[in-house]
């Protein structure tokens, strides 16, 4: 990803090509993470601190969440290959990502219309998914939730579906995930 110019605007649509690194192999099965496809800058880049992209996914119900290497993982795509399978995920933000991100957000009201014109509809006083995990039954791990309302870590019922959001950080022509 050298040699590319990585530069966008506040509120800005950013298409980035699509990177993948490997999470797990199972068996014949492997599990990677993926950035790639249309973001929106939310912050732009400076010598003080990065600039940032963000994606909305959409939401999620916790049925469709995982974990694999330790980190939460949803079937966002799949690929076939001869006698294996790839499932790829794009990567959940941390909480002090996700509280930055928010932050912004809350911030700058007039990036919400952004997002909603780019069929990225989120609600800042919602509920994320984030990277982080919990035990679970002694040794499976699960995913966690963060309440941006409650601002704490939540449980999530069958009834709910949290939005999913992935960040990238740029600064200095690269590309930080």
């Amino acid at each position: 990803m050298e040699n590319k110019e990585y530069y966008w605007n506040v509120g800005q649509l950013a298409h980035l090509p699509r990177v993948t690194k490997a999470l797990n192999m199972s068996g014949m099965t492997l599990y990677q993470q993926q950035i790639g496809s249309r973001y929106i800058c939310i912050r732009e880049d400076s010598d003080q601190q990065s600039g940032i992209l963000l994606k909305v996914l959409g939401k999620f119900p916790s049925e469709q969440v995982s974990v694999k290497s330790g980190q939460p993982f949803c079937k966002d795509d799949s690929e076939e290959f001869f006698n294996n399978m790839c499932y790829i995920s794009y990567p959940f933000p941390t909480l002090k990502q996700l509280k930055e991100v928010l932050g912004i957000l809350r911030s700058q009201p007039d990036l919400l219309p952004v997002f909603d014109k780019a069929s990225m509809h989120v609600n800042p006083k919602s509920k994320f998914w984030v990277r982080e995990t919990v035990s679970h039954m002694l040794v499976k791990k699960k995913a966690q939730c963060y309440d941006a309302t409650a601002d704490s870590f939540c449980k999530v019922t069958d009834d709910d579906a949290p939005y999913r959001v992935t960040i990238v950080y740029f600064h200095n022509e690269k590309l930080d995930w």
